[in-house]
C-alpha cells in the first residue's frame, strides 16, 4: 500500500462550505476509499473547524496546527504576514501568507523525521511552493500539484482591470513574479492536476509538458433533483460575497440590470456568506440579500436564470456547474464559462455586455419555454461531461 502525504492550507471535512474545500474533501476521501493508499494529511484548520474534522472516521491520519490564538498571538501573526500580503516582490508571490507557509513547512519537516512517503500531493498553488523542500526531504517520492485554477491568470485579470496607475503597476509586479514561480513549480512536479482543458492549454502554452498534466473536474453539488416551479420570477446570483469578484457582480446586477427591468415582476436573489455592508444597504423589495443559505434548492427552483457577469477570477466556476445541474439557464461571459465546453444558445447564454444580459432576461421572462429548453440541455450536458469518480479512478490507476 503506497503512502501518501497530502498537504493543504484548508482543512477538509464533510460540512465544509467553500468550493475548494469541498473538492479537497471529496478527492482525499475518494483516494482513501480506494483502499490503495495510506494517507496522512498536514493542514491548517480554523479554530472553529477543529470539532468538525472527521478524517479519522475515514481512516485518514492527520497533523494540524491552528493558527488562531490569543489577541497577542493574532497580532504577531498579522505583523509577520504583512510583507507576504503587501510586498509585490515577496517570494511567496501572494499565493499564500507567510504564517501558513511557515506552519506547513514546520509540520513537513517534523513528519520527515519519522516517515517517508511514496507520493506527496500539494493542494493549491501556495502549498506547491513547498515542492523544493519536498524534493530534498523525499527525493524518491512522486510529487503531485493540484492547481484548482492557474493563479497567475487571476492576477493578470486584476492588473488588466485596474485603472489606477500605481495599483496597476503593483498588480503587474505580483502577476509577473507569480507567473514565473508558478510555472517553475509546475515544471518540477511529476503530475499537475488542472480542473479543465483550458487551464491545461494555458500551462502547455507556457512550456509545461502536456504529458504530466491531468485534467480532473472539481467537486460540485449536483442539483439534478431540483424541480423548477411553474412561474419562476427571480434572477439569481450565488457565491461567497467576501470575494471581490462576487461582490462586484452583485453590485453590477443591482446598478446596471435591475433598473432596466423595473416594469417586470422580477426580483434579484443574492446568496452567499459574508456580504459587505455596501451590498446589505442595497436591500429592498426587489433585491434580497440572503447571506449564507444552507439549502439553496428553493432558490434554484424559483430562478428564471442565474446571471454571472464576472470581471475577475480564474479557473472553472463551480457556481455555474451547480446552476446548470439544476436546469437553471445561466447567463455569463467568457470568464464565467471558461473551462466549461458548453454551447452558447443551447446549454447557456453568452452575454458580454449590459444590453445582452437585459435582452436575454427579457426573452426568458416573455418566453419561459425557452428557459425550460435551455435548462434541460444544461442538465444533460452536466450529466454527460462531468463524471468525477471516473476521472479519479483514472488518476489513481496512473499513480499506481
Amino acid at each position: 500500500m503506497k503512502k501518501i502525504l497530502w498537504i493543504s492550507t484548508y482543512a477538509p471535512y464533510d460540512k465544509v462550505a467553500h468550493a475548494g474545500g469541498k473538492t479537497h474533501n471529496y478527492y482525499i476521501k475518494y483516494f482513501q476509499k480506494s483502499n490503495k493508499f495510506d494517507i496522512h494529511l498536514i493542514t491548517l484548520p480554523e479554530k472553529d473547524e477543529v470539532d468538525k474534522l472527521d478524517l479519522d472516521q475515514y481512516g485518514i491520519s492527520y497533523q494540524i496546527k491552528v493558527l488562531n490564538g490569543n489577541i497577542l498571538q493574532n497580532i504577531c501573526r498579522k505583523v509577520y504576514n504583512i510583507s507576504s500580503m503587501y510586498n509585490p516582490r515577496h517570494p511567496l508571490c501572494h499565493a499564500i501568507v507567510a504564517s501558513h507557509y511557515t506552519a506547513l513547512k514546520h509540520m513537513l519537516y517534523k513528519y520527515a523525521k519519522k516517515e517517508s512517503p511514496d507520493i506527496v500531493i500539494m493542494q493549491w498553488t501556495g502549498v506547491s511552493f513547498l515542492i523544493y523542500d519536498v524534493k530534498k526531504l523525499f527525493p524518491d517520492a512522486q510529487t503531485i500539484v493540484i492547481e484548482e485554477d492557474v493563479a497567475f491568470l487571476g492576477y493578470q485579470r486584476k492588473y488588466e482591470e485596474e485603472k489606477r496607475l500605481t495599483a496597476k503597476k503593483r498588480l503587474y509586479e505580483i502577476y509577473t513574479n507569480l507567473k514565473k514561480k508558478e510555472l517553475e513549480v509546475m515544471s518540477v512536479a511529476d503530475i499537475v492536476l488542472t480542473n479543465n482543458e483550458k487551464d491545461k492549454k494555458l500551462l502547455t502554452d507556457n512550456h509545461i509538458q502536456a504529458g504530466k498534466i491531468f485534467v480532473m473536474p472539481p467537486f460540485f453539488d449536483n442539483y439534478r433533483n431540483v424541480q423548477p416551479e411553474r412561474n419562476r420570477n427571480t434572477i439569481l446570483y450565488y457565491g461567497a460575497m467576501a470575494r471581490e469578484e462576487n461582490h462586484r457582480c452583485a453590485m453590477w446586477l443591482i446598478d446596471e440590470i435591475m433598473p432596466a427591468l423595473k416594469d417586470m415582476d422580477l426580483t434579484l436573489e443574492i446568496i452567499g456568506s459574508h456580504p459587505k455592508n455596501e451590498l446589505l444597504n442595497r436591500e429592498c423589495d426587489r433585491i434580497h440579500i440572503r447571506g449564507y443559505v444552507e439549502n439553496v434548492d428553493e432558490y434554484f427552483s424559483r430562478a428564471l436564470c442565474m446571471a454571472v457577469p464576472l470581471q475577475l477570477g480564474a479557473g472553472i466556476k463551480v457556481k455555474v456547474l451547480e446552476a446548470m445541474s439544476a436546469g437553471i439557464p445561466v447567463l455569463t461571459n467568457h470568464i464565467g464559462i471558461e473551462g466549461i465546453q458548453a454551447v452558447d444558445g443551447k446549454e447557456y447564454f453568452c452575454c458580454e455586455n449590459r444590453q445582452e444580459y437585459i435582452d436575454i432576461i427579457k426573452m426568458l421572462y416573455q418566453n419561459p419555454e425557452k428557459g425550460i429548453e435551455i435548462g434541460k440541455a444544461a442538465k444533460r450536458f452536466i450529466h454527460d461531461q462531468y463524471n468525477l469518480d471516473q476521472s479519479l479512478d483514472q488518476l489513481i490507476d496512473r499513480i499506481q
